[in-house]
């Protein structure tokens, strides 16, 4: 029940509806005792009195008013109860959207994205069934059980208790057999993360699928784990399936008691027949809440596993956030400046001892075969991860001291991996300005070059995208990223290797015009080729996590090093590339 308690912050905000709905849902178990005691009633006084059709149409009118002032009670408290279930589930899938946001990317890295789909949908959904039909449920068999408990021993005392001695035994085989029965519905809910994060790559990889004929393997593979949730949903329903039997055996065994023990009362004059009638007829009232029971236990066995697997997403603490005391400082001007800086996984040290000074408005490149620590070391200045060691400074200060959202916002990101989403392609080039005037998003479409290819999309620049930008080339979805990154305008512009789809002459074109756009401003370029970074102010050579050379092309090229090696190997790849054409 652990899990259940951080609904408690949302059920505080609804109290108001919750509570009109338990006030009612006592009157209206009021109104439902109402029934069985006017048949007890007409039973007596038919017996006493012979047969009366007036006295019969009189009890009939009463008990058919009594029914529908209870049916009206019980559909506005489910309306009530249920309206606020879904504004729980709004609230909550709100917090946990807003969660799945703010946490960094180490968390993506060691969760599928399958499964953190089913958490915000099937498990809500287990969550609110728990808050709505069960809470119904749950009130109503309470509330009901003590008021019936109450006029049950005003008619006899010893049946009354044999009667509520042995209803309980019903509740205690739900609580014994629920607790299982959440583990075991833990296990389906995390195999189904499992299904859906297979279905969802194998859907994101459609071409690489079937550009390998690997259709028979990945079927093979979705249907082990398809029979594995077969297999966990089975042990799920067979446990299910024992709560049915179980409660029926032991609510027959009650009936038979109370028809064995009860006989015998009236047969010895202790209450009368009507009272009697009216005894089972409590008991009988009783019955669908006790059956209910058994149904209000799995949802909240399984609302309580779902809540659970939510609760660990909102719980978790972002490696990365802002510091609570960084105030709101001026805008970047974009100086960087990496004091030893050191990047350590488990025992690995990815980057070490890295210290250099960029100044405001300069070009600067970092080369390296791959595995370097490139990327590794570019992520540090928009705090996609911190370091283990040194200090990474914009401006003088240090990155952890700047607001999240403000040192984010000054940086234009072009990642290796390009992600477009599947909106207009003027939708991709505006995100995170869509503010931006029609010159400003055409100045960015042609520092990206992607000006002299719009024009052959069927809408334009309001063409839709497929998934991921599925129906643009390599080169089409980098220079798409690259528009985005400037139209931001930021102080820093960063391009992890965002050009490697992009012919050598686009790529120096886009670069000439970077350097018009970005004066005063501060680039970074990683790049496997030397032509594309040859012209930077600044070139940084890393290898193996550590600087090795720096300086200009020309610079690095005399000192025949590494650096020159690599170019040497570029010129004679093209060399042979021109020769074969």
């Amino acid at each position: 029940m652990r899990n259940l308690s951080l609904l408690l912050p949302y059920l505080r905000r609804y109290r108001g509806l919750i509570a009109l709905g338990m006030f009612i849902a006592a009157v209206s178990t009021g109104f439902s005792t109402i029934p069985p005691y006017l048949l007890g009633m007409a039973v007596d006084q038919l017996r006493g009195g012979g047969f009366q059709v007036s006295l019969l149409l009189r009890y009939s009118l009463l008990i058919v008013a009594a029914t529908l002032a209870d049916g009206a009670l019980k559909f506005g408290m489910r309306q009530l109860v249920g309206r606020s279930a879904y504004f729980i589930e709004y609230d909550l899938r709100n917090d946990l959207f807003r969660q799945l946001l703010r946490l960094d990317q180490n968390f993506y890295s060691a969760n599928h994205t399958g499964d953190l789909m089913t958490r915000a949908t099937n498990d809500l959904s287990a969550v609110r069934q728990m808050l709505g039909p069960g809470i119904n449920s749950i009130v109503t068999a309470t509330l009901t059980f003590i008021i019936v408990a109450v006029l049950m021993l005003q008619i006899d005392v010893q049946l009354g208790l044999i009667t509520l001695l042995l209803l309980p035994t019903i509740s205690a085989t739900f609580v014994i057999v629920g607790k299982r029965m959440r583990q075991r519905f833990r296990h389906v809910q995390d195999q189904f993360g499992r299904i859906s994060t297979r279905a969802q790559e194998n859907f994101s990889g459609i071409r690489t699928i079937k550009a390998y004929a690997q259709e028979e393997a990945e079927m093979h593979t979705f249907n082990a784990a398809n029979r594995e949730y077969q297999r966990l949903n089975l042990r799920y329903v067979l446990l299910a399936g024992l709560v049915w039997p179980l409660m029926t055996l032991l609510l027959s065994l009650t009936v038979a008691i109370v028809l064995l023990v009860g006989g015998q009362a009236v047969a010895e004059g202790r209450f009368t027949l009507g009272e009697f009638v009216r005894f089972n007829s409590y008991l009988a009232l009783l019955t669908w809440p006790m059956i209910a029971l058994g149904w209000t236990v799995t949802l909240i066995q399984q609302g309580s596993a779902s809540m659970g697997r939510i609760s660990d997403v909102l719980k978790h603490k972002p490696a990365v956030q802002s510091t609570l005391s960084a105030p709101t400082r001026p805008a970047i001007q974009g100086e960087i400046e990496l004091r030893n800086v050191g990047v350590r996984y488990g025992e690995t040290w990815v980057l070490h001892n890295i210290s250099f000074q960029v100044p405001r408005g300069s070009s600067v490149a970092i080369v390296g075969s791959t595995g370097a620590g490139k990327t590794t070391l570019v992520n540090l200045l928009g705090r996609v991860l911190d370091p283990t060691e040194g200090q990474v400074c914009i401006d003088g200060v240090d990155v952890r001291d700047w607001p999240l959202d403000q040192l984010r916002s000054q940086i234009g990101f072009v990642p290796q991996d390009t992600f477009l989403f599947s909106v207009p392609l003027r939708d991709n080039v505006t995100f995170g300005r869509p503010d931006a005037s029609q010159d400003e998003i055409d100045e960015a479409l042609l520092v990206s070059q992607l000006i002299n290819d719009v024009p052959q999309f069927p809408q334009g620049i309001d063409t839709l995208l497929g998934e991921r930008g599925v129906t643009l080339s390599g080169g089409q979805k980098q220079r798409t990223a690259i528009a985005r990154a400037v139209l931001r305008d930021p102080s820093i512009l960063v391009l992890d290797d965002s050009m490697s789809s992009v012919d050598t002459h686009t790529a120096a074109e886009i670069l000439k015009n970077l350097k018009r756009v970005m004066r005063d401003r501060t680039s970074i370029v990683i790049a496997q080729r030397i032509a594309t970074v040859k012209d930077a102010d600044r070139i940084f050579v890393l290898h193996h996590g550590e600087i090795v050379e720096q300086g200009t092309h020309a610079e690095l090229v005399q000192h025949n090093g590494r650096y020159a090696a690599m170019y040497r190997r570029e010129l004679l790849r093209a060399e042979l590339e021109e020769n074969e054409s």
